[in-house]
């Protein structure tokens, strides 16, 4: 049984870019990922700018330019594609839109420049934090000084040892993937009565991803996998333009699945145990910032460890200190959001968007999230 510093369960976004900057100050760890390869299933994903800062500060951002786009403006409309209100991004600053799996490539590769360890085909079955032993499904096991949980929204780590609820209530909501073809330019957010499409380019081939998020009784397997069929997209989204229909319609395969909800945990860290990422904070995608506070985790604390060595009661207490208010912070926009989109009163609907055409409220809200500067934060602890 070999004895490792660090190690990092999950090679996700939080996990990667976590090793990216441990392995940038000489900080051994190790990366333990269940799958025989890094993950390569598609859907696209959106970088604001509190992400994009920490991806160039890694020198990832020039490698996954060349399979992204920067779209030109974020349009709200209405279902039937009447243009509600137009932000450009000279008003909120860039976003880079482009495939998942592009960017697990990029964040794989720079870990590997680094030399970044990582072992694949381990599943992790228990963490026994008084012996600091983490035992895998394939026999195999190790001890180690700490551990960093990123194994996402269904994490082993917080499960078994934050005694979470991992009997999660349906939220209500069913969504819908894929990505089609399509010439737009512009990150395009469709309302209709309890449901919100968001759909963007995310490379210079025209390919084009949609989330489409709805109401719905049926309480369908959370998955991101599952796939579905065309027929039933249809008739769960028939209410909207043709431009979105064309991009259904071209989609290779589309996906289903249900939404549900974990309540927060009160900490992030215990004993010598730290979640990052959805593992940290699971929460649904009505902000499109999962991804974005996965990367700041990552860098607070990889960084810390940088900075307080291997003191990691000290790094942990700062770690918490500075995201738990910020990740509150999100979690609540979003559950806002959730009602905001998807209300269905003639009185609220009609407000909602007398609001987003006349007034910088949504502006306002986008600079608010994309304002976070985790290198400042990190600079102030």
């Amino acid at each position: 049984m070999s004895k490792k510093n660090i190690a990092i369960i999950g090679a996700g976004i939080s996990g990667l870019m976590l090793g990216c900057i441990l392995r940038e100050n000489k900080i051994d760890c190790t990366l333990f990922e269940r799958s025989k390869t890094i993950s390569e299933y598609g859907a696209g994903i959106s970088i604001s700018p509190n992400g994009l800062l920490l991806l160039e500060q890694q020198e990832i951002l020039d490698e996954l330019n060349k399979n992204s786009c920067n779209p030109l403006s974020v349009c709200f409309k209405y279902s039937s594609g009447a243009l509600i209100k137009k932000i450009t991004s000279n008003e909120f600053g860039n976003i880079l839109t482009t495939n998942r799996r592009d960017l697990i490539r990029a964040l794989f590769n720079r870990y590997q420049s680094l030399d970044g360890e990582i072992i694949f085909n381990h599943q992790l079955e228990l963490y026994d934090e008084k012996i600091k032993k983490l035992t895998f499904d394939n026999g195999c096991s190790y001890t180690v000084n700490h551990v960093v949980g990123c194994d996402g929204i269904k994490s082993i780590i917080r499960s078994k040892n934050f005694n979470s609820k991992e009997n999660p209530d349906y939220s209500g909501y069913s969504a819908w993937r894929g990505i089609g073809l399509s010439d737009s330019k512009h990150i395009n957010l469709y309302f209709n009565s309890n449901s919100h499409i968001v759909c963007y380019p995310v490379n210079n081939k025209l390919e084009t991803s949609f989330i489409a998020v709805f109401k719905d009784k049926n309480k369908n397997q959370e998955t991101w996998r599952r796939e579905g069929t065309h027929d039933e997209l249809r008739k769960d989204l028939n209410a909207y333009d043709n431009f979105l229909q064309s991009i259904f319609k071209s989609s290779s395969k589309v996906f289903k699945w249900g939404m549900y909800v974990r309540p927060p945990i009160k900490t992030i860290v215990k004993d010598n145990i730290t979640l990052l990422g959805d593992a940290a904070h699971p929460m649904l995608p009505f902000l499109g910032q999962g991804g974005n506070l996965a990367l700041e985790d990552a860098y607070i604390f990889g960084s810390l460890c940088h900075k307080f060595q291997s003191n990691f009661e000290l790094i942990q207490q700062k770690y918490q200190q500075a995201r738990l208010r910020r990740v509150n912070k999100i979690q609540r926009m979003s559950r806002q959001q959730a009602i905001v989109y998807h209300a269905s009163n003639p009185l609220i609907t009609g407000t909602r968007n007398f609001l987003l055409r006349n007034t910088n409220i949504a502006k306002i809200r986008l600079q608010d999230i994309y304002a976070y500067n985790a290198i400042e934060e990190m600079n102030k602890i």
